[in-house]
């Protein structure tokens, strides 16, 4: 089946609730981000959440990075 759609793919097919309850939308040095919650301080960025294409550009929020919260 091929389904054409401008929709993201998790709202056509949604990941499992246990997978959102580790994710939050914190702020970091005035950077918006969407982060998954390691051990401790410790979270990984999953997605830059500004309107500034500055932050877009700055490597130390590329997806992937882990980042220690205060």
């Amino acid at each position: 089946m091929i389904l054409y759609t401008m929709m993201p793919e998790e709202l056509i097919f949604p990941l499992e609730s246990s997978t959102y309850n580790s994710q939050k939308v914190v702020t970091h040095n005035g950077v918006p981000l969407l982060v998954e919650k390691l051990e401790g301080p410790e979270c990984r960025v999953l997605r830059v959440m500004s309107s500034d294409p500055n932050h877009y550009m700055n490597d130390a929020y590329m997806p992937g990075t882990k980042i220690t919260l205060t």
